[in-house]
């Protein structure tokens, strides 16, 4: 095989990936902007500019997406910022989340990195799949007019709402048991500073009335 040959072998699947990562940066910017419910959902990640790894290992492939202003930001090359998820999966649970939003898919999904921000990049997924897009692209390209287009848009952002209140509440407790915890190993501290303290006398008591005995004997 001539070099040539070899080299266009090689620039084929590199290519390919290239312009795979194009139409997929396009598609979900173009959702990313005009789905009020994922804009939502998406807001964190678009404020932190969170980038997230995505790796296949059935085939093998890697590829980088990082939140921006103004879209989302597909890559084979990694961001200048460090990674903040790194996600293990397979082509084939990639096309059964983005095609039929597969939820065992998601789950399946091995990720790592902050456990809050894995929970909302699964649910952010399920919103990015063809079957959410297509029962919710008629409310794209328009603002709710009346009561019943707004009433139509609360319920869609409804479950998103009541998820984040239920994450809040899940970091108001965590918060909580954390004072609680500092509290008691402050309370834990003091008691071995008081048993230490008590030590130090009774060895320095032992010490003394030894050599004090000695003297005398």
């Amino acid at each position: 095989m001539s070099d040539t040959q070899q080299k266009q072998n090689q620039s084929n699947p590199h290519l390919l990936l290239t312009m795979t990562l194009i139409v997929l940066e396009t598609v979900f910017s173009f959702i990313l902007k005009h789905d009020r419910v994922v804009a939502l959902q998406a807001k964190k990640f678009v404020d932190e500019k969170i980038a997230v790894k995505i790796n296949s290992y059935i085939p093998y492939f890697d590829f980088y997406v990082q939140f921006t202003e103004n879209g989302m930001l597909f890559d084979d090359k990694a961001p200048e910022k460090a990674v903040d998820l790194d996600v293990r999966t397979t082509l084939m649970d990639l096309i059964k989340i983005f095609v039929f939003g597969n939820r065992r898919s998601i789950k399946a999904m091995r990720i790592d990195g902050d456990m809050v921000l894995k929970d909302e990049f699964r649910d952010l997924l399920s919103l990015f799949s063809l079957p959410k897009v297509l029962a919710d692209w008629k409310h794209w390209l328009t603002e709710p007019a009346d009561d019943q287009d707004i009433t139509s848009s609360k319920k869609r952002i409804a479950p998103l709402l009541e998820k984040i209140d239920q994450q809040r509440s899940k970091i108001n407790t965590l918060q909580v048991e954390v004072k609680q915890y500092k509290n008691r190993i402050k309370r834990i501290e003091r008691r071995q500073k008081r048993i230490n303290a008590v030590f130090s006398i009774i060895t320095v008591l032992l010490t003394a009335l030894l050599v004090y005995n000695f003297w005398i004997g």
